[in-house]
């Protein structure tokens, strides 16, 4: 069962992801959501540089998940994207990035980092993550209307 999680885990990102940004896609595009599944998904790369293995069970096995597993990292990728393609893009670049860390830290693996450097790694819960992966739906809604507005 364990494994099934594994290999099915970028698939789950993904969906989380671009639930999150579909309500940008009627004002700005369904590239949105290539934006949103693209960086839910590469962010994960971490995992093999931090175990310095391409082996799942090296990179699914760390004591905690990387650094870059923070909003941190998705306020940054979020700002760049936003800078080099526009809000729309930066937010579901932001989005999908906490929707990952929010998945992530939901479950029972190793601690995620999600407020590095000002908290250690831990889990949050599955409330957690489903109340903010909600507030970030929202989010969405928010800046299409933003976005429509400044068009």
């Amino acid at each position: 069962m364990a494994s099934i999680r594994v290999y099915s885990d970028p698939l789950q990102h993904a969906a989380i992801a671009a639930a999150v940004a579909a309500p940008l896609v009627p004002r700005a595009g369904r590239g949105v959501l290539v934006t949103a599944v693209a960086v839910a998904t590469v962010i994960d790369f971490d995992h093999a540089v931090a175990a310095r293995s391409l082996r799942v069970h090296a990179t699914t096995s760390l004591s905690t998940r990387p650094r870059s597993h923070s909003l941190l990292t998705a306020l940054v990728a979020g700002g760049a994207v936003t800078a080099a393609a526009g809000p729309a893009h930066g937010w579901a670049a932001f989005g999908a990035l906490a929707s990952h860390l929010l998945h992530d830290a939901g479950d029972q693996g190793a601690p995620t980092p999600v407020l590095w450097p000002f908290a250690p790694a831990r889990q949050l819960g599955r409330r957690w993550q489903v109340a903010a992966t909600a507030a970030l739906v929202l989010g969405s809604v928010a800046v299409s209307r933003a976005t429509a507005g400044a068009s």
